[in-house]
């Protein structure tokens, strides 16, 4: 037993921490204060290094060690985040008993500091780099929680991205006289038949749910009159700011979080063919080494909860407790707005005829063997500015969830003490970040909640700009969690969501996420029997990883009639074999269908649009903003603007297989093999990349059979940063099978 763990027992408290065959550490105590010391010890003898990262990246001083190469994304960081005394403000603001658990994890992190560091066995990132572990603090883990909180809420960038599209359409020769048709057609608000996760018949809320503010033409020229002139050029950098660009970049070079995704599905017993609620949750947060997430038990004083936590933070994200399992996906809600103020003078800006002074934050940014730089943060009223245009307006960043991310716990630790959809439900109103919650109980209920603070935006403005800084454009409150998406067992006995659009009525918008092609179709697809067991929803998660989510709608034109054929080509190419019509929608390795079908795609999109609205300044940007819907809707002929011209559907996907393959012999040459689709990998040192990669960082199956719940899971490569678990996961991801849960 180490020295730390022999204290703990010496103060009389039953202690352990048990590991099983893969390492995943399961913590016992009398107390929740006790359990959650165990916690940070057992995380940090895990993760220690990788919790060194995340912490320094959250709060902007990843230069201190590492160098000038981190200066930016520091600087990043201070400008949009909190200080630490406003962190502790948040601590401070939780009930008695979440604070206890964020200090207890700290003192759990210090502990195993102190005994790996006593041993001189720290991790040699910190020999390596010239420097030595600080004392972990609460506040370190609440701004890792804020960072990733954040990450899964929507970023304000969305009405600058809007604004320099609009700006681009507005000046570009082939889109600038229909450039509001154009920035219609990209930046839709809600289209009904994009896949949604309650049907309409089975919203409980379909008669008297939230109203969105009507948008009319009327009403975008009406928003466009009020805006301030902005530059491109000054647009761009404020894009990048306020989407956090550069600090998620580092972030993934540096194994901590990075990216949001997942999905989630939740049968009943009523369309269970053993009768009994099955869940599975596949967060979808990268593949790093180490692994972006965790994964432990906690047990003590009525506590039991086991499932993936994120290194650095306290509790449990996604699993299960005796009574319950959930899973999280991204809700993907417009919760934030770039709000304008009119600039007076070098350090005030006006509101409501009043000169407000600007808050301004000095923070010190250290950087490894060169001079300090301090750090100027602005602040209006909204948040932090992000712009201040040559015309003489701040761009703010206004957030519904400012000052409140760390009540997230609030939910958390409810949902971990609910014992009845009720009890559930209390928690879960409690939860200020946008997520789909999915569950089901040992009663054998299922259901689902689109939580958060929603802004109510006021009427007459268009949710894709830049708002004004003036009080009859406010938010009019938080839409009434009651009025947000819900549904208790549905009669279809089955929920799914991989961060597809909660309920036809719901809107996109600043950005255009929901189309009438969506990936959760293909996960629809793969639940479609009428009774599903386990290994249903098993195949699901195997299936939807080599499924190709836009071929059911583009089906029928690429076998449509057009040109198949290409001179040049080789005869195994063209006109043998029409490759694209062939192509039956699965993304396997070795498909030369896929990988043409890929190509067709990209050209197709080239052939309708780019005539119209050139190439949007980057080819990535062009591939962005013209989404598989939009493309879809104008071959068929339903968008605003007539992209085809004089041109047929059957001519364009022609020209564009052709347009296909001649640039698949540019990439790939003449050699058949060089050809072949290669899926997406997930890197594992010193072996083969395990394929497929379009899966969940972390996988757990939950069934619930009389009541007890026992659940299956994998989390590559391993649960450690070295050592004997810290790769011997990946075989069990490499096919696809799971290891029991504790």
């Amino acid at each position: 037993m180490l020295p730390s763990l022999i204290a703990f027992a010496l103060m009389g408290q039953a202690t352990k921490i048990d590991r099983d065959a893969y390492g995943v550490p399961h913590v016992y105590a009398d107390t929740t204060e006790q359990v959650f010391i165990e916690a940070g010890y057992a995380v940090a003898q895990d993760r220690l290094w990788q919790m060194e990262n995340s912490r320094r990246l959250a709060e902007g001083r990843m230069a201190e060690v590492f160098g000038k190469q981190y200066v930016n994304s520091d600087k990043e960081v201070l400008l949009n985040g909190y200080t630490a005394e406003e962190l502790q403000q948040q601590l401070d603001a939780l009930p008695s008993d979440i604070k206890t658990m964020f200090d207890a994890y700290a003192k759990g992190v210090n502990a195993w500091i102190s005994d790996v560091s006593a041993a001189g066995k720290l991790p040699a990132g910190y020999a390596d780099n010239g420097f030595k572990p600080e004392p972990w603090t609460s506040v370190d883990s609440a701004a890792i929680s804020v960072r990733l909180f954040q990450l899964f809420g929507r970023s304000s960038a969305g009405q600058l991205r809007d604004l320099a599209l609009l700006s681009y359409l507005q000046n570009n020769p082939g889109s600038k006289t229909q450039a509001l048709d154009v920035f219609d057609d990209l930046l839709w608000q809600n289209d009904p038949s994009s896949p949604t996760t309650i049907k309409a018949e089975e919203d409980p809320i379909a008669k008297i749910h939230y109203q969105f503010p009507t948008l009319t033409r009327a009403i975008t020229a009406a928003h466009l009159a009020k805006l301030p002139k902005v530059g491109l050029l000054e647009l761009l950098p404020g894009i990048s700011l306020a989407s956090n660009e550069t600090s998620k970049r580092v972030a993934e070079l540096n194994h901590v979080p990075f990216k949001t995704g997942s999905y989630a599905v939740a049968v009943s017993p009523s369309r269970s063919l053993g009768h009994f609620p099955i869940l599975l949750s596949g967060p979808q947060m990268g593949f790093t080494e180490p692994s972006i997430v965790h994964e432990m038990s906690i047990e003590a004083n009525g506590l039991k909860v086991v499932g993936m936590d994120i290194p650095g933070t306290p509790g449990i994200a996604v699993g299960y407790t005796p009574w319950m399992t959930w899973g999280l996906t991204t809700g993907v809600a417009d919760v934030e707005d770039i709000v304008f103020s009119k600039a007076s003078g070098a350090d005030s800006y006006t509101y409501e005829g009043q000169v407000l002074p600007l808050k301004k934050i000095e923070r010190t940014l250290k950087v490894k063997d060169e001079s300090d730089q301090t750090i100027v943060q602005q602040r209006t009223m909204f948040g932090p500015v992000v712009i201040k245009s040559s015309s003489g307006f701040y761009f703010s960043r206004h957030a519904s969830t400012w000052m409140h991310e760390l009540e997230s716990y609030k939910a958390f630790t409810g949902v971990y003490q609910a014992k009845s959809v009720s009890q559930l439900n209390k928690a879960l109103d409690q939860a200020p970040m946008n997520f789909n919650f999915i569950y089901a109980t040992s009663q054998g209920d299922i259901g689902y909640r689109y939580l958060g603070r929603i802004p109510a935006r006021a009427p007459g403005l268009d949710p894709r700009l830049p708002v004004p800084g003036e009080a009859k454009y406010a938010w009019k409150g938080m839409i009434p969690q009651a009025q947000l998406p819900h549904v208790e067992n549905p009669k279809s006995g089955l929920i799914y969501n991989w961060n597809n659009k909660p309920v036809a009525w719901w809107n996109n918008g600043d950005t255009p996420v929901w189309g009438r092609i969506f990936h959760s179709s293909v996960l629809g697809d793969a639940l479609s029997k009428p009774l599903l067991t386990t290994q249903d929803v098993e195949l699901a998660a195997w299936t939807i990883a080599r499924t190709d989510p836009n071929y059911k709608a583009f089906r029928p034109i690429m076998t449509a009639p057009g040109s198949n054929d290409y001179a040049d080509a080789p005869t195994w190419l063209a006109p043998k074999i029409n490759w694209l019509q062939n192509f039956v929608g699965r993304s396997l390795d070795g498909s030369i269908s896929m990988t043409v079908a890929g190509l067709w795609l990209t050209e197709l999109r080239k052939q309708v649009f780019q005539k119209t609205i050139g190439s949007l300044m980057s080819p990535e940007l062009f591939s962005t903003a013209i989404q598989p819907s939009v493309i879809l809707n104008a071959m068929e002929g339903k968008t605003k603007v007539k992209y085809l011209e004089n041109r047929t559907a059957p001519q364009v996907r022609g020209d564009a297989y052709v347009a296909a393959l001649k640039s698949g012999i540019s990439a790939y040459g003449l050699d058949m093999n060089a050809w072949r689709y290669r899926p997406g990998g997930i890197r594992v040192a010193s072996q083969p990349a395990i394929p497929y990669s379009n899966r969940g960082t972390y996988i757990q199956i939950v069934e619930i059979l009389d009541g007890r719940i026992t659940g299956r899971n994998v989390l590559p490569p391993g649960i450690a940063e070295d050592g004997p678990h810290s790769m011997d996961q990946a075989p069990l991801s490499r096919a696809w099978t799971y290891k029991p849960m504790t």
